[in-house]
């Protein structure tokens, strides 16, 4: 069995428009061939967006969650390294849970990078 691609793990094909987000050079070419973003702010039914610390996410996703169109899905992708880093699994959840969402599935990107995806409640 063939592993999936980044795009097919992100569920790119559900998708019509797509913005990413806090992503530099590296962290657009690990996600490899997607279609072209939409403009800066535009809305988007799949947006990724990379954080670096707590901080970070908490600037980034309540702009993200506003652009999300209805039945969208917003991926969070952060650093791996567990409990003893600033951002992680549990406290994504438990921040986007204060901002009305909740996650629904985590994915490896490569073997730094993880993404959760957040759905609205």
């Amino acid at each position: 069995m063939s592993e999936k691609s980044i795009a097919q793990k992100l569920y790119v094909k559900n998708a019509r428009a797509i913005a990413v987000v806090n992503a530099d050079e590296a962290n657009r070419a690990m996600l490899g061939e997607l279609p072209p973003a939409v403009a800066e702010g535009a809305p988007a039914d799949l947006i990724v967006v990379f954080v670096n610390g707590r901080q970070e996410m908490e600037a980034l996703l309540p702009a993200a969650q506003a652009r999300l169109l209805p039945q969208g899905a917003l991926w969070v992708a952060y650093k791996k390294g567990g409990a003893k880093r600033e951002i992680h699994r549990d406290s994504i959840a438990a921040y986007a849970g204060s901002i009305g969402m909740e996650p629904v599935a985590i994915i490896s990107l490569d073997a730094d990078w993880s993404c959760l995806r957040l759905k609205q409640n």
